[in-house]
């Protein structure tokens, strides 16, 4: 008998002590012990959703979501719209999602998505590049009827557009849908995100921490000490240094393209000669030498997309440097071009977060000089400030392109009259009746074509100089070896982060 007691007794004592590991592990699942911190060249300066790229930064950072989105396959998918139909030329309805809220509790139903989505297309014009001001109506709690201003064959492209933010407004400021919410904001220096507990499976994520590094050897440092769980966008140095120590780097197509935007309506630039010449004197296999990586472009895309341009870039200072002879630009005793007592000189702008273009800057600089240009340059902090100004000549641009998957909605911010990102201030009849086309045209081999022949009106023009088609590199810590970044930089911080 007392055995059997004892028997007893010991079984009870095992079962006690499993199931109170099993509810430590259970703790350790939900609450990560320590924040996934980040690195990277940028954190958002102010929760502004509707003012110029803030609504990508947003996005980028686990904040807000667009209505659609790109899953890791390339597909559109939506947490908000169960259903797209078109119902004739100008007019969509939309059939929405039920129980899907923002991150303070309450429905994104038909009212607050409508509102949301008219908001973005009042005051952010780059909203309205695709179809023009497109309103959006409630019908009943969850159905939105979508009107466009200019015909498209996409909706859901367009509702995945990074201006196309679902936000509302409180007496705190903003409240929106992603992932994290904002746990504390040092404007453009770090960021601490929290689990938005209304987001499905919160409960699996812990903290993120944002750190803005600008200087790639202090991002190493970080790395090395720890510091950092991920170093997004290492230069190729580094990314090279840290392999070597045996880290884990992860190299991707980032999808973004890196090109010259030229400012055609005054200064130098404004001369079709002086273009032709920079174009045919850059040798753009230096930059990919430089940057260790990626391809030379052959137009406006990432060259996995079925609508990359065609474009074969030609290499000929000899060439070059005919076409500016031509032009009157003779070379005086110090070896610089001189026309009219005037000094063949270019302003050069870029920018401090994309670290690459600051090296394509150097590789630049020298090859202008065998042409015989000066070149001025200045790196900034907001590029779109300076490009507004119009006091640039060159600037060295990276974009992602093609976010949503297709060119319609870059190809209209950029390149039609008035465009709201026509930073060159170009203007082609041919080029926006080609535009309007896009527009009457589904997915497919005409749309393909017509991509591809816009692509070729422009390289005939040159309003912007393509460059490359680059790839990016991220430094993983082990905690985090299975991350996959996807879309270049757009869902850096992703529902997926903690798994």
């Amino acid at each position: 008998m007392k055995k059997i007691i004892r028997f007893l007794l010991c079984s009870l004592l095992l079962v006690i002590f499993f199931v109170a590991c099993g509810e430590k592990k259970e703790e350790k699942v939900v609450t990560e012990d320590k924040p996934i911190v980040i690195g990277q060249t940028f954190v958002v300066g102010a929760i502004e959703p509707t003012v110029g790229g803030t609504p990508w930064s947003l996005t980028t950072h686990g904040l807000s979501e667009t209505v659609f989105s790109v899953d890791r396959n390339g597909n559109l998918v939506s947490r908000y719209v169960e259903d797209v139909e078109r119902t004739d030329k100008l007019n969509w309805v939309l059939k929405l999602k039920k129980g899907v809220k923002f991150s303070d509790g309450t429905e994104v139903n038909a009212e607050a998505l409508a509102w949301a989505m008219n908001t973005v297309m009042e005051e952010n014009p780059l909203s309205n590049a695709t179809a023009g001001k497109v309103k959006f109506e409630k019908v009943d709690d969850y159905t939105v009827n979508v009107t466009v201003e200019r015909e498209t064959q996409n909706l859901k492209s367009l509702l995945a557009e990074w201006t196309n933010i679902i936000f509302k407004k409180s007496d705190n400021g903003y409240i929106f849908t992603g992932p994290y919410v904002i746990k504390n904001l040092e404007p453009e220096v770090s960021l601490t995100l929290e689990p938005n507990q209304y987001y499905e499976n919160s409960e699996k994520r812990g903290e993120v921490i944002i750190k803005a590094i600008s200087d790639m050897a202090s991002m190493k440092l970080a790395f090395e000490s720890g510091e950092l769980d991920m170093a997004f966008g290492i230069t190729p140095e580094i990314a090279s240094e840290l392999k070597d120590e045996g880290k884990i780097v992860e190299t991707i197509d980032a999808g973004y393209q890196y090109f010259g935007v030229l400012n055609t309506a005054t200064g130098i630039m404004s001369d079709k000669s002086v273009r032709e010449a920079i174009n045919l004197g850059l040798d753009r296999e230096d930059y990919i030498k430089a940057l260790k990586g990626g391809r030379v472009a052959n137009g406006l895309f990432a060259q996995y997309f079925s609508f990359a341009g065609d474009v074969k870039l030609e290499y000929n200072l000899e060439k070059a440097n005919s076409i500016l002879e031509e032009d009157g630009w003779k070379l005086n005793k110090d070896g610089l071009r001189e026309k009219d007592g005037k000094i063949l000189s270019i302003n050069i702008l870029t920018y401090n977060s994309r670290p690459d273009l600051k090296i394509i800057m150097q590789v630049m600089l020298s090859q202008l000089k065998k042409m015989g240009i000066e070149a001025k340059t200045s790196i900034v902090d907001n590029i779109d400030v300076e490009a507004k100004k119009k006091e640039f000549d060159l600037i060295l641009y990276a974009q992602h392109t093609a976010p949503t998957g297709e060119p319609t909605y870059f190809l209209n911010q950029f390149f039609r009259t008035d465009g709201s990102k026509n930073m060159m201030s170009y203007s082609s009849k041919e080029v926006d009746e080609l535009l309007d086309k896009m527009g009457t045209l589904p997915f497919g081999d005409e749309l393909i074509k017509t991509a591809k022949q816009i692509q070729e009106v422009i390289y005939k023009d040159l309003p912007v100089l393509y460059l490359v088609d680059p790839e990016w590199n991220v430094a993983l810590s082990e905690r985090l070896k299975d991350y996959k970044p996807y879309c270049g930089d757009y869902y850096i911080v992703n529902s997926e982060l903690y798994k």
